[in-house]
């Protein structure tokens, strides 16, 4: 197994949050897409956004169209979404 490679990586930076969302290539039929909370306090890691948990969560996809379209999904709820609190 290779060391992963990242296939696309953009930052999300609101009012409200700054956030990295990011897909890597793990194997040739494993792709993941997680999201990370960039700010200084890590307010947000913990708390769901668009079916993710920041920095603690991931979505399989098995090729890289699918996982472009998750990746795709997760920006616009980086975007649009606020982070909220599960508890």
């Amino acid at each position: 197994m290779s060391l992963p490679t990242i296939v696309a990586q953009r930052a999300v930076v609101t009012d409200t949050h700054q956030l990295t969302v990011s897909t890597v290539r793990i194997d040739a039929d494993y792709y993941d897409t997680a999201v990370f909370d960039d700010s200084a306090s890590k307010k947000h890691t913990g708390m769901s956004l668009g079916g993710f948990v920041i920095d603690s969560s991931s979505k399989r996809s098995p090729d890289r169209e699918s996982a472009m379209e998750v990746h795709r999904e997760a920006l616009i709820a980086a975007r649009n979404e606020t982070p909220k609190d599960p508890r």
